[in-house]
């Protein structure tokens, strides 16, 4: 019995470390090969701490957990700068360099032979030896870490977390520092593994740098990664199976050696077909198991000018104005002294040929790409140095011509996470005002609905983004961008790559969106597009703006047209 209940207690504290991860990984999209690192610099952290100083527990454990969460916000520094295998590659680095220094930093802690008797943990004088006496302290500590994990990756922190996951530029582009959720998550991810590398020191009574190596962290990806991302009971779920399973197979009646290799085959044999036949995990980051059912509230009957409105300012009054504004990428010359002015409450577009530059003016206005001369200025302000996350909070934002919704996060989600100033988005009122986020979280909801309902998708709120129809996807990112509440639109193609009976809606919405009071700038190559909906026009070639005026009377302009026509389509 004693056997099978340590079983338990290993899969309850591979559940906190996956719970770790899967933060990291499945919610925010970081993949790290560092956990058993992570893992590593709690435990050596809690037992020295108890050897040396005769800290006693759960002191350790908060020591553990202080001396992982700074190490991990330490590596998030490098790790800000670099994507994809770039970042694997640098958590592996650090995987292997902490690895190295547990077996060379004999001094600290004891190389090869390891740390032992660390001290157990003892409740009212009576300390716990057997693996049944510990097992309430680590399904207790399991349920709580379960419940803050759960708490962080349901709201809207987490989120933000998934939309970092599914495209760091749009995150951006809605308002969201991508640097602030970075630092954020890893340090959080480096506390749930100080929890279980505290835990297992004092559990184990000893260490040794060999729980901690490179296959450790491989072991936990494939732990998450099977069990199902973005899901934390995918989480436990895959340590019961990784866990559970292998200890099963030594029941096996054969030889000791044979056993063994009959274990491998059927692990990974069934390793390889959940991967061929089950890639997203035993349990779905969508499914309704552990999670909480939302019933879908009815589409609310509002107008578009009523969730749309802003107030006026005065007739022919500036929005923005760009001056002088320059970009060279070597010889070619994307913007060249570009100056514009956006006037409140109408519709300017930028026309012109394929590399005339105008998708590298919205990347200049928004922050995308840094100007080498020039300004810009918002109602006043100058904004032309502001990060793009800055520059939506000043009331600049913009869309993409490829659209670039959060794929895996459900219609609802992609407009109700560009709401700015959620209180759910920061950790204090997270976990100390519930009440407040609470209330937020129903109004932002009803707000989003109501972005929905003005695009004419409030019934598709619940349906996964990346299952809808491109034209349906433009009308979400148009919800999406006014969700962010700027006054100034930037809309790059929005009409491009549907028909006909979409064009004429999208242009509707944009339409209503100027009457309504706010100034939307659009780049598109439909020039009947242009004509049905722009109020004023700017041509560019070569990144200059060699001419403006009414979309009519440009494109009555037989040079422009020869300009136009003769460099091909974009």
């Amino acid at each position: 019995m004693e056997f099978w209940v340590h079983v338990l207690n290993f899969i309850l504290l591979l559940s906190i470390l996956g719970v770790s991860l899967n933060l990291l990984l499945g919610y925010a999209g970081l993949v790290s090969m560092a956990h058993g690192a992570f893992f590593g610099v709690g435990a050596y952290a809690a037992a020295i701490v108890s050897r040396d100083l005769g800290v006693p527990f759960p002191l350790t454990l908060v020591v553990a957990v202080a001396v992982t969460t700074a190490v991990a916000a330490a590596v998030t520094l490098p790790a800000l700068r670099v994507y994809g295998e770039y970042l694997i590659l640098l958590t592996l680095a650090f995987q292997m360099v902490i690895y190295g220094l547990m077996l060379s930093w004999t001094d600290l802690t004891a190389g090869r032979t390891g740390i032992a008797g660390i001290a157990r943990p003892a409740v009212l004088g009576t300390p716990m030896t057997t693996p049944t006496q510990f097992l309430p302290l680590i399904a207790v500590l399991t349920a709580v870490a379960f419940a803050v994990a759960w708490r962080i990756g349901e709201s809207p922190f987490g989120r933000v977390l998934k939309a970092l996951r599914d495209d760091e530029r749009a995150t951006l582009a809605i308002g969201k520092s991508v640097l602030r959720y970075k630092v954020a998550v890893f340090a959080i991810s480096g506390a749930f593994a100080g929890v279980a590398g505290g835990l297992f020191a004092h559990y184990q009574a000893f260490i040794n740098p060999f729980s901690f190596t490179l296959d450790r962290s491989i072991f936990l990806v494939a732990l998450v990664v099977l069990g199902g991302t973005a899901n934390l009971l995918g989480t436990f779920v895959g340590a019961v199976l990784f866990v559970g399973l292998p200890e099963m197979l030594r029941f096996i009646q054969m030889r000791q050696d044979v056993v063994d290799a009959v274990r491998n085959v059927i692990f990974g044999g069934l390793l390889v077909l959940f991967m061929r036949f089950r890639p997203e995990g035993l349990v779905p980051e969508h499914s309704r198991l552990g999670r909480r059912r939302r019933p879908a509230p009815p589409p609310p009957d509002v107008s578009g000018a009523v969730v749309i409105a802003r107030t006026a300012r005065g007739d022919g009054a500036t929005a923005l104005v760009a001056q002088g504004l320059a970009k060279h990428f070597g010889g070619i010359r994307a913007a060249e002294d570009l100056s514009l002015t956006l006037p409140r409450g109408q519709v300017t577009a930028l026309v012109g040929p394929n590399g005339a530059g105008k998708t590298t003016v919205f990347n200049l206005l928004t922050g995308f790409l840094p100007a080498e001369t020039g300004t810009v200025t918002l109602e006043g302000r100058d904004v032309t140095r502001l990060a793009p996350w800055r520059a939506v909070r000043a009331g600049l934002a913009r869309s993409f011509q490829d659209v670039r919704l959060f794929e895996r996060m459900t219609v609802l989600d992609n407009v109700l996470v560009a709401i700015p100033d959620q209180p759910g988005e920061r950790l204090g009122p997270l976990f100390f005002a519930p009440g407040r986020v609470a209330r937020a979280e129903r109004d932002n909801r009803e707000r989003s609905l109501r972005y929905l309902a003005f695009v004419g998708l409030a019934q598709r709120a619940s349906d996964v983004a990346g299952a809808l129809s491109f034209g349906e996807q433009k009308l979400v990112a148009l919800a999406r961008l006014l969700a962010t509440e700027a006054d100034v639109l930037l809309l790059d193609e929005p009409a491009s790559g549907v028909d006909p009976q979409w064009v004429a809606r999208i242009l509707g919405l944009i339409r209503q969106c100027a009457e309504a009071g706010r100034t939307v700038c659009l780049v598109e190559h439909n020039l009947e597009a242009v004509l049905a909906v722009a109020d004023h026009a700017y041509f560019m070639e070569a990144g200059r703006i060699i001419a403006e005026g009414p979309p009519e009377r440009l494109m009555a302009d037989a040079r422009l047209a020869e300009i136009y026509f003769g460099k091909g389509r974009r």
